[in-house]
């Protein structure tokens, strides 16, 4: 099937309303923009007052620039995408390229150019590498080396291969140092099985990030998918991004939550912005006619490139900002990014609330990376291409008026921003240096710097470096220095404890984290450091704390680090804290349990969570007995809500408290006898129509799961669906009935389907449809009753014709597909002739989109759901558009919009969107918007269907009136 790809040189793809793309007619008479020379192009730039920007290189040096890094040497080398797109020849001919450039006169402008490599098949990034480079080129990460001293690579070496290949919008890139020595790379939304050709390991992306050790050619996943650049902070803060949401961070780190398969974490994807998704932005550029989208004008469409700036050469207020390129409209938009607690908050910055940091005039100017320069300023490759979007993308109709698609393909320019007052800081030759001088470049304000001194003293280890590096370490003025002296001596494997203990003293909390997490190489040597950072626990710095809670599941199980862990849980609502203190719980589950419990105030709420992460039958028992005793009015509200979750904790795990009443000791059997009252009393807190209806629904999602007795509660259930229960008890017993595994619950559920609102009926086939059986008695309900079968919302018609189970999908097509006109083009030809030219009435189509589109998007004030994008910038739309793409949604399918199922271990079934994934767990929005994290152990079987989430078969609910009424709405302010 045809997909839709978005991020590096997407032109203004945004997946609105229909998750497809918008074909626009070209006008009568195309008017192209003429390509500038490098001197105009570079007058046509526009940076705030008191900043020069300079062209360090131009064509014929440089052509197609994706990537920069700089080596030790001096060397600028430059990745050139020559065969974007679609190969040279347009059938896929490798053309990509690696050269360095020199500045033979040492001002930074580079005047020599040396082709180092080429033939390459879409090359993404490079990274000088010893006496190489290491360069990512689909499906392999190839090791480049002049063996010969000629300027040219002569030998190649494959390191991993297996990534994912396709359009070049979305293959893997960059490889970012970290300060552990390892390369991080993002996905790039392809994934693929990859494969180390040193050790053989082999691991599945899916919709991950990963890092790479090119020294022991270890591989692993890392938390969060980023589009086109993933990078991060002085501090090993990573960020990411998409083409239309530019920054996010990454506030979980992978590696710490596979310790704890039982820990559902919480989403560790946190917008950085104050606007999330397509934020507005300002180009200086004349605004063309588009052949797409052209709702997506002045917003953010192609976010790639990031960088945080790490150096504060441009100035202070500087350190730490985001330069976000966005190609499709000419500029680098700039954030300022500060802590917020365990993440991070960014907004734009003063003076910058209407325009952007760098933005040209010149239409053909394609910004697609930024990188911090070790000299200090602001490095951007602008790739110089008049048509920036996919061939795939453009209508036929365009590309004729087009003509050469790769118009721009023999240039290229690389753009230096700084100071207008002051020229950048010489750049020291590394590669020469000694150790001193390799230990002073650690002080430079550069991490550029800063970078490639570290790397030096890790392959070349000198002599004397590492009492330098431990003097440092501990008296260094910048504090970004003091760190990194710290992670060198790791990657020399000279870090001691005592420079980790001195460390955990630091006066600035950003060392003292990072000392922390140095600490985890020492719990085995040194146990007693334990003591150090547990003193850290009450650190006033949240992102310390976070730390603690994350690196004290390196020591062994003892009462102090126990009751340590209980105490970051106790105290901590941030949920970041909690959910790392769990991926530490296991080693210490005995003492931080007890610890919890003897502590003054903790919801048991909490000890439950607790309870359920680490497994624990003994605090599983003491919970119940707990629980149990609180039967009095103020307690029941909490009673009720812990009760609920130890039993869907009980029940995601397969097991039942009639199962643990038959294998449980006497203080279990004591414990379970004790609950017996307190399901006595939710029966009578749902049945009487005289309590709260906040304390009838909690009590209404215990019941049906005692040990006994669910007959008596089915049939109470049964009574609460009735026209008199008020929608919120109505909904929750619906929720409840979907726990009981009984044959009879669909048809309970449909007998009073005429009398159910929206709401409920939603809920109702949500858990009617939940289990394969249960899935096929709907079925065969809807097979017997057309007028039930018609009332069946579009999208749950769609996710089962195309369910995971065959028969279900096959029944599912004969019911609800007999009406629909499989010609989808027929179709749209006739709806577009009726509407076209006619005059729609707005405020029914207001009624329209919240009857049929807002479940799933929100447009402006109007609000409504987040399965697919906000359309708050929806502008312009066409009756061609709208017609072509509700009705044939599938006609173009992002990977992100493709519905997924789950089937899990206890015979239920899940569909929707993917919106996270970890190696612990992942997260299904579903179609009514409900986010279910679901374990990896709980799965059974997870797939792809192929299809859009947006439904075919909108006919039936949108006729010629109401699709003209809809047009009229979505073309007004939203």
């Amino acid at each position: 099937m045809r997909r839709r790809y978005l991020g590096l040189l997407a032109a203004a793809l945004w997946p609105y309303l229909a998750f497809g793309y918008k074909e626009v007619p070209p006008p009568e008479k195309v008017v192209l923009p003429p390509a500038l020379g490098p001197a105009a192009s570079l007058a046509a730039v526009r940076v705030p007052a008191g900043f020069t920007v300079e062209l360090v290189a131009a064509e014929p040096l440089v052509m197609d620039p994706v990537d920069l890094a700089w080596g030790a040497d001096g060397r600028l080398w430059v990745v050139e995408m020559a065969d974007y797109p679609k190969g040279l020849d347009g059938r896929g001919q490798p053309g990509g390229r690696i050269r360095f450039l020199e500045s033979t006169r040492g001002d930074g402008r580079y005047d020599r150019s040396t082709l180092f490599a080429d033939g390459l098949k879409s090359p993404t990034a490079v990274r000088p590498w010893r006496d190489g480079v290491i360069v990512v080129s689909v499906p392999n990460i190839l090791f480049l080396r002049d063996t010969d001293g000629d300027g040219r690579a002569d030998e190649t070496t494959v390191l991993y291969r297996g990534l994912a290949e396709g359009n070049e919008q979305h293959l893997a890139n960059g490889l970012v140092w970290s300060l552990d020595g390892w390369l991080h790379l993002a996905d790039g939304d392809s994934g693929g099985k990859v494969q180390s050709l040193k050790t053989g390991k082999t691991v599945d992306l899916g919709r991950r990030d990963f890092r790479i050790h090119p020294e022991s050619g270890d591989i692993e996943v890392l938390t969060g998918m980023s589009q086109y650049g993933r990078t991060r902070d002085d501090w090993g803060n990573w960020f990411g991004g998409n083409n239309s949401n530019p920054l996010w961070h990454y506030a979980i780190e992978e590696h710490y939550l596979r310790r704890n398969p039982h820990l559902v974490p919480p989403n560790a994807f946190v917008t950085v912005g104050k606007v999330a998704g397509a934020a507005r932005i300002y180009p200086a550029s004349r605004t063309l006619a588009r052949f797409n989208d052209p709702h997506g004008f002045n917003h953010f469409t192609s976010a790639c490139g990031i960088a945080i700036y790490r150096d504060d050469f441009l100035g202070p207020e500087f350190a730490g900002n985001a330069f976000i390129c966005e190609p499709v409209h000419n500029l680098v938009h700039r954030q300022i990014v500060r802590p917020a607690g365990t993440t991070f908050a960014s907004e734009r910055a003063p003076g910058e609330q209407e325009s952007e940091f760098f933005a040209s005039a010149d239409n053909w100017s394609r910004f697609v990376a930024a990188r911090t320069g070790p000299d200090g300023a602001l490095y951007i490759a602008d790739m110089y291409r008049l048509v920036i979007e996919h061939p795939t993308w453009i209508p036929a109709a365009w590309q004729k008026e087009l003509g050469d698609l790769r118009a721009g393909a023999d240039k290229g320019r690389i753009y230096r921003v700084r100071p207008a007052d002051r020229a950048p800081r010489p750049v020291p030759r590394l590669d020469r240096a000694d150790a001193a001088a390799l230990v002073a470049a650690l002080e430079s304000p550069s991490g550029e710097l800063r970078d490639l001194a570290q790397q030096q003293l890790a392959w070349r280890r000198p002599s004397g470096a590492e009492a330098l590096l431990r003097t440092q370490a501990a008296q260094a003025a910048r504090a970004a220095t003091r760190a990194q002296a710290l992670w060198s001596l790791r990657t020399m494997d000279a870090l001691t404890a005592a420079d980790v203990r001195t460390a955990l003293r630091d006066g600035d909390a950003a060392v003292r984290r990072q000392a922390v997490r140095l600490a985890e190489d020492f719990a085995a040597a040194e146990p007693a450091l334990a003591e150090a950072v547990i003193a850290l626990a009450g650190d006033a710095e949240k992102a310390v704390r976070l730390q603690v809670a994350f690196s004290l599941g390196a020591w062994r199980e003892t009462a102090r680090v126990g009751a340590t862990l209980a105490k970051l849980v106790g105290e901590n609502s941030d949920g970041f804290i909690r959910a790392a203190a769990f991926s530490s719980a296991l080693p210490q589950a005995e003492a931080m349990l007890a610890a919890l419990q003897a502590a003054p105030g903790v919801p048991t709420a909490l000890l439950v969570e607790a309870a359920a992460v680490t497994e624990n039958s003994r605090a599983l028992a003491g919970l119940l007995e707990n629980v149990a005793a609180r039967r009095t009015a103020a307690d029941l509200p909490a009673a009720f809500g812990s009760l609920g979750q130890l039993l869907d904790w009980l029940q995601r795990n397969q097991k039942s408290l009639a199962q643990l009443q038959r294998l449980a000791d006497a203080p279990l059997q004591r414990a379970l006898g004790a609950t017996d009252l307190l399901f006595a009393e939710a029966r009578r807190v749902a049945g009487d129509p005289a309590e709260p209806v906040a304390l009838r629904t909690a009590a209404v999602r215990v019941l049906g799961r005692d040990r006994s007795r669910q007959a008596e509660d089915f049939a109470q259930l049964a009574g609460l669906l009735g026209p008199a229960a008020p929608e919120e008890l109505r909904l929750a017993t619906v929720a409840a009935l979907g726990k009981i595994n009984r044959s009879e619950v669909p048809e309970l559920l449909l007998k009073g389907w005429s009398g159910y609102g929206r709401a409920t009926r939603a809920a109702v086939v949500e858990a009617a449809t939940s289990r394969p059986a249960w899935t096929q008695a709907f079925l065969a309900a809807a097979e017997a009753d057309p007028v039930l079968a018609s009332q069946v919302e579009a999208g749950v018609r769609q996710r089962l014709m195309y369910h995971i189970d065959a028969r279900i999908a096959d029944r599912a097509v004969k019911i609800f597909a007999s009406g629909q006109d499989r010609n989808r083009q027929a179709l749209i030809d006739r709806m577009l002739a009726a509407v076209t030219g006619r005059a729609g009435d707005r405020a029914k189509g207001a009624a329209v989109f919240a009857q049929s589109c807002q479940s799933c998007h929100s447009f402006g004030r109007a609000g409504g759901g987040a399965l697919g994008p906000d359309l708050a910038v929806v502008k312009d739309r066409s009756a061609p558009y709208l017609v072509t793409h509700i009705f044939d949604p599938n006609r173009a399918v992002e990977d992100r919009y493709l519905m997924r199922a789950a089937t899990l271990q206890d015979g239920r079934s899940l569909a929707g969107m993917l919106v996270g994934e970890s190696t612990n767990s992942l997260v299904l929005r579903g179609l009514d918007g409900t986010e279910h994290t679901i374990l990896r152990q709980d799965l059974k079987l997870f797939v792809s269907s192929e299809r859009s989430l947006m439904p075919e078969g909108l006919e039936a609910a949108l006729d010629e009136t109401a699709m003209a009424d809809l047009i009229a709405y979505l073309g007004g302010n939203p």
